[in-house]
């Protein structure tokens, strides 16, 4: 307890970054029970997108993953903290009664226990810490300081009104302290990475299936960070139901940034109607809302262009042969 109150008294002292967006940071914990090649508990740290400590019941010691800090003493104190948090976790889930209870339906095999747990600010407004538990891959709890909802499956993990009294006083005078000063202190610390912001390049592209005539018009924005970004659909300036559009996942580029996109598909009847499509994007690095339209006809399919390029190489192709062989005759060769 020492150390938890040396912690959160640093931190907070030290501790001033004033950030605007969204930042988080998660810590996913895994437990086997049973005999394997990889470490019977692990537990990797991320702020936002960058991993930043990593422990397994091997090493028996956190591996910081950034960089070293100038501020040594408060890394250090900062680090004592978060071991104390960690080892707790582990004496939770390694606990024989807990594994007894868990998986007495299951003889002999290899039995997985997963924690997620982590906190958020939002325009530095902090949120509650949350914790998810699954067991052989199925959520089975959902914890923050507000409710705590277990699944039917698993009555064994219902708290008495007492422990969940306790529990909830260990959340509120010391998780969430250490859960938000920790991000607050990464934050500073590797602001140049997670707190940088990378323009969306955005783009419509769209294709026409010549059998069916129906028109696919796909909204990319890609090169952009941090990774939440509002991307929507508009027909004639009124947002496309969800259902009509196909979701493509936010996904990592090669060089640290992110990309998203999302398709309509246009029937060759809702074509001739000739309205008008919007792609629009609002995202932290943006000042202002990022429009591109397009309507039905306008500019050159992406497959008409295509189909122009192979034409064009078939007949550069054949033509300067033929070409050549004309020269030759008309020289007499």
């Amino acid at each position: 307890m020492e150390r938890i109150t040396a912690l959160l008294f640093l931190l907070q002292a030290t501790v001033t970054v004033v950030n605007t967006g969204s930042h988080s940071i998660w810590a996913f914990a895994t437990f086997i029970h049973g005999k394997t090649q990889f470490p019977e508990f692990s537990i990797l740290v991320f702020v936002n997108d960058l991993q930043v400590l990593y422990y397994d019941s091997n090493i028996k010691k956190i591996i910081s993953r950034s960089q070293p800090n100038s501020t040594k003493g408060v890394e250090d104190i900062m680090l004592l903290g978060a071991n104390s948090v960690i080892e707790d976790i582990y004496n939770y889930m390694k606990r024989p009664s807990h594994h007894a209870s868990l998986f007495a339906n299951h003889t002999g095999g290899v039995h997985v226990h997963q924690k997620l747990a982590g906190c958020v600010l939002d325009n530095d407004k902090s949120s509650p810490v949350m914790m998810w538990d699954a067991y052989d891959g199925t959520e089975v709890v959902y914890f923050d300081m507000h409710n705590r909802t277990v699944s039917p499956l698993w009555p064994q993990l219902m708290w008495t009104t007492k422990a969940a009294e306790i529990v909830l006083m260990d959340f509120l005078s010391i998780y969430q302290p250490i859960c938000i000063q920790t991000l607050k202190y990464y934050l500073e610390k590797e602001k140049n990475i997670v707190l940088r912001k990378e323009r969306p390049r955005v783009r419509l592209i769209q294709k026409t299936c010549r059998e069916t005539g129906v028109v696919k018009v796909s909204c990319l924005a890609t090169g952009f960070y941090p990774r939440h970004i509002n991307l929507t659909m508009l027909r004639d300036d009124h947002p496309i139901p969800d259902e009509e559009l196909i979701f493509g996942e936010v996904l990592p580029n090669g060089d640290g940034t992110y990309q998203t996109r999302r398709t309509l598909s246009i029937s060759s009847e809702k074509a001739r109607e000739k309205h008008r499509y919007t792609c629009s994007v609002t995202h932290l690095a943006l000042d202002n809302k990022l429009d591109i339209n397009w309507e039905p006809g306008e500019g050159a399919d992406v497959a008409v262009i295509s189909s122009v390029v192979v034409v064009l190489v078939l007949v550069l192709i054949f033509a300067i042969p033929a070409f050549i062989v004309y020269k030759k005759r008309r020289r007499g060769i």
